[in-house]
């Protein structure tokens, strides 16, 4: 005959049934199972779905600045944009003429120091010592550099302007003696004069091997149009 016990409630029961309930109760490790399976994502986990997020929205902004908006491109347009402006007021400020002279790679300002001797005379050896001074660094209207892969064209009444290298000196010779040994003589392509007004000019920018463009057209006054080239 199986035991039997007296439980609080006042009812009876086996031992049997007993052991049959303690074997159904969970364990501290199937708890333990239980939480972590419905705890979510783990911390590592967490970090694989940021990294990938942040892979496709890398891919998201490199095919749209191949395909639509490039902001090289852009931030380069609004920084000749600024830059010419503030030449121009420089210029009337000042009272004198400055130059901008581009080439393939970037450009530079230049201003023109003129001697103001008045007369000189054909057997002296002093001659006018007016030109074109460069622009150098420490100031805001230094030499530019353009970014890797940018290409600039140049088109001055309707005609597209050759880029030469820096390093090219501009050779000319005198008009009264063309046989006369070459000198270097460095001339803007824009002019912007003490008056306010400047040489128009429009200036395309595209990523090499692309024929796509941006095309800034600047009048005489100063005014620009942006168009798609």
């Amino acid at each position: 005959m199986a035991s039997m016990r007296t439980l609080v409630t006042g009812r009876w029961t086996d031992s049997g049934a007993l052991l049959r309930f303690k074997n159904m109760a969970p364990t501290r490790d199937s708890l333990l199972s239980r939480y972590q399976q419905a705890r979510g994502f783990s911390l590592l986990e967490l970090l694989v779905v940021v990294f990938i997020i942040g892979i496709l929205a890398t891919m998201f902004t490199i095919s749209v600045g191949v395909l639509g908006s490039d902001s090289d491109i852009d931030k380069e347009m609004d920084r000749l944009q600024a830059l010419l402006e503030l030449a121009r007021e420089e210029a009337v400020m000042n009272g004198r003429e400055l130059g901008l002279h581009f080439y393939p790679g970037g450009y530079e300002f230049a201003t023109f120091q003129e001697d103001f001797v008045e007369y000189y005379d054909l057997e002296d050896e002093v001659q006018n010592q007016s030109k074109w001074v460069v622009l150098e660094a420490g100031t805001l209207l230094k030499p530019r550099q353009l970014p890797a892969g940018i290409v600039i064209e140049i088109e001055i009444d309707g005609r597209d302007i050759v880029l030469k290298e820096k390093q090219q000196a501009v050779m000319d010779k005198s008009d009264d003696d063309p046989d006369q040994t070459k000198v270097e003589v460095y001339r803007p392509q824009i002019w912007l004069y003490s008056s306010g007004d400047m040489s128009p000019f429009a200036i395309r920018f595209r990523r090499e091997f692309a024929n796509d463009s941006l095309q800034l057209e600047f009048s005489e006054d100063g005014t620009v149009e942006l168009s798609e080239g």
